[in-house]
């Protein structure tokens, strides 16, 4: 298992030799929870938690991902930075400049390592234009689609194939 403080202080470093103020009064905390996320933070008055998924910890999970995730993290407690956009977005292009990461407002599911993101127990696909919309939890779209309008083009879920996992 990975050092959380040994790396988020590797990544403050990285920062501080590019000049970049972020705030100095963070926690770092491993959210075992997580299955949807890599990391958040979180802002309670002035002072800030980053939360790390556990399974970025494990050593056969690439060391890159677990900094590109401390360092968006990290971003997000600059000055005006809690959005993805404007002054975030900026010095996420600067940190990847400067060391090589691929820094971005999220990560798709489809290029992060297996078992790392969990998987939708249930997926309902669209019966005109086959738009999928994939659900961790059972919910009324799953009990009742007929309820329901694909968002992409407007027709009516009544038939709509629901699959299992």
């Amino acid at each position: 298992m990975r050092d959380l403080s040994a790396y988020a202080a590797q990544c403050m470093r990285e920062l501080d030799r590019l000049h970049i103020r972020y705030a100095q009064n963070i926690t770092f905390a491993v959210n075992t929870r997580a299955k949807t996320r890599l990391g958040v933070c979180k802002k309670q008055g002035d002072r800030y938690t980053v939360e790390i998924a556990a399974p970025l910890l494990d050593e056969s999970m690439p060391e890159k991902l677990l900094k590109e995730t401390l360092h968006h993290e990290l971003l997000h407690s600059c000055r005006g930075c809690m959005q993805h956009t404007g002054r975030w977005k900026a010095l996420a292009e600067r940190v990847n400049a400067a060391y090589g990461y691929q820094i971005t407002r999220t990560a798709e599911k489809d290029e992060l390592p297996q078992g790392l993101v969990q998987q939708p127990r249930y997926r309902v696909v669209c019966p005109r234009c086959g738009a999928v919309y994939d659900r961790y939890k059972r919910s009324a779209l799953i009990d009742h689609p007929e309820r329901y309008r694909c968002g992409k083009c407007r027709q009516p879920m009544v038939g709509a194939g629901i699959f299992y996992r």
